[in-house]
């Protein structure tokens, strides 16, 4: 361990810095240890690393949304599930939609007709389970995709970097 450090004791009664001593502190005495300074690489190749890294990074999550279509569904996006309450003879009940910024699902009565719901039924129903999941990979998705985003932002700097070198 002694050989990775530089050993520096210092006196205070001598000079302040290289001599031999000790150094007195509140009572107590120490040496003080230096941590040699971390090894620099040449510009061209510390980039080159960098790049490296970033580029590793974004392949690994475009795999990974890749990964999450294959897994099913993607809900589209600009949609979200909404609860809501019916009234029927026996008392409210609660029912759940998937909701969209335009109309995009096929109506009901009307399949040429669009519409911004899309019935779920009753919490734990197949449509309901199916939609959370799908509503579930595109946040996901989205999440990645604005960390890819960022990432290439960062080689867009790097290039930028490496033309002024």
């Amino acid at each position: 361990m002694a050989g990775s450090y530089t050993k520096i004791l210092i006196n205070t009664k001598k000079n302040r810095l290289g001599c031999e001593g000790e150094l007195k502190i509140g009572g107590f005495f120490g040496l003080i240890m230096f941590m040699p300074k971390p090894h620099q690489l040449p510009p061209l190749e510390d980039l080159q690393q960098r790049t490296d890294q970033l580029i590793k990074i974004l392949e690994l999550l475009e795999q990974e949304i890749q990964e999450i279509l294959a897994a099913g569904k993607v809900a589209p996006s600009g949609c979200w599930i909404v609860r809501y309450q019916a009234r029927g003879r026996k008392g409210a009940y609660w029912y759940y939609k998937l909701q969209a910024t335009v109309a995009i699902f096929p109506s009901k009565n009307n399949p040429q007709k669009l519409s911004k719901y899309k019935h779920l039924g009753k919490a734990g129903s197949q449509a309901y389970l199916d939609t959370v999941e799908q509503v579930a990979r595109r946040a996901k998705i989205e999440g990645l995709q604005q960390a890819i985003d960022t990432l290439k932002q960062g080689l867009s700097d790097l290039s930028e970097e490496a033309s002024k070198i």
